[in-house]
């Protein structure tokens, strides 16, 4: 999409994320919702299936974890469908669509952001653009470069429970489960360790260079599709 001409600065991809991650929790009508859901979707899913289809996964496996707790705390009013003991009413479809819209929403613009940048662009430009903090700058840089290694992390999860004559696909909460906590553990521990080294590195004595704000076509492009969303998502109520 962006072959021919520059990709957006990493800064305009930030504030537009991060932009959507506000309206998905300021939204609540599920109409409103559908509107960032699917376009941020999309898109994200567009650029990003390649190289973090782990992620699109993991997307999915949320969806149905979201179904499952949504029966046991959202399952109230007209009951839609009936499977053996297991009863379905609206409040629990509601409660799925609405969380698996917003999640899709955040998912989607973070998508957008790590396709189209990269890490080292990521602290030179936050730092320089957004005055944010080495430190924070850093920690975004680093967990776009975390997610191929947590990748491979989940294919030698997934190896090493098949061994253990567990299912391939995670379809119960204890399968979700054995697979996020060392999921998470090696995350964490890998974090520790690459934060130490960088301290070593004297990653907190290094200077901040300035810059003036770059306004193109790609940042205007990013700007006017977030005003778009918003527009449409807040038309009906206009």
């Amino acid at each position: 999409m962006f072959s021919r001409i520059r990709k957006p600065t990493p800064t305009s991809l930030f504030i537009y994320a991060l932009a959507i991650t506000v309206l998905a929790f300021a939204f609540k009508d599920i109409r409103q919702l559908a509107v960032i859901g699917l376009v941020n979707g999309f898109l994200g899913i567009y650029l990003g299936l390649r190289r973090y289809k782990w992620i699109i996964l993991l997307l999915l496996l949320s969806a149905w974890g979201t179904f499952l707790n949504a029966l046991a705390v959202s399952n109230t009013g007209p009951t839609l469908y009936q499977f053996g003991p297991i009863t379905i009413k609206e409040g629990a479809i509601h409660a799925t669509i609405a969380i698996t819209l917003r999640l899709t929403s955040i998912a989607g613009a973070a998508l957008i952001f790590f396709a189209l940048t990269k890490p080292r662009d990521i602290i030179r430009y936050l730092e320089s653009e957004l005055r944010i903090p080495k430190g924070i700058s850093f920690a975004i840089a680093y967990a776009i470069r975390l997610f191929p290694l947590m990748q491979k992390d989940y294919r030698e999860i997934q190896i090493a429970r098949m061994e253990r004559g567990f299912r391939k696909t995670p379809l119960s909460p204890s399968d979700i489960k054995s697979i996020l906590l060392p999921l998470l553990s090696l995350g964490y521990e890998r974090a520790i360790w690459v934060g130490i080294a960088a301290e070593l590195r004297g990653f907190r004595l290094r200077e901040t260079r300035k810059r003036k704000p770059i306004f193109g076509i790609p940042e205007a492009f990013i700007l006017t599709l977030l005003l778009l969303q918003v527009i449409l998502a807040l038309a009906p109520y206009m």
